[in-house]
């Protein structure tokens, strides 16, 4: 029987670079980073801006598809928690919100940031 006095080096294999998808853009969520709530839903928002996070549009996605990564907002935890998962408000409704925070985002991450996408 064959035997192995020293064990086989792991930095001896080569790590596949993980492969770029067309929907993601690593910039566009690195500009939602240390930014205020801009999704701020009307008697949820608790203003905390250090739990920001970006919230990626809920519509255009399902299975093997994701939304890309320019269509994202910056929203706090319950702002975003509301907007995925809450029940106070119907779709269509959330949709406008959301839609309304996109387009005061997007302006201002275009003049702020130069990184106009979509």
């Amino acid at each position: 029987m064959l035997s192995r006095k020293t064990p086989i080096k792991r930095s001896a294999f080569k790590k596949k670079a993980r492969k770029k998808r067309a929907w993601q853009d690593k910039s566009m969520l690195e500009a939602c980073r240390g930014q205020a709530c801009f999704l701020a839903i009307p008697g949820v928002c608790c203003g905390d801006w250090t739990t920001c996070v970006p919230a990626h549009r809920n519509e255009g996605k399902g299975l093997g598809m994701k939304t890309p990564d320019a269509l994202t907002v910056p929203a706090c935890f319950t702002c975003h928690t509301e907007y995925d998962q809450g029940k106070r408000f119907t779709r269509d409704e959330k949709r406008a919100m959301w839609d309304a925070a996109y387009e005061s985002w997007s302006a201002y991450r275009d003049s702020a940031c130069g990184t106009a996408r979509i």
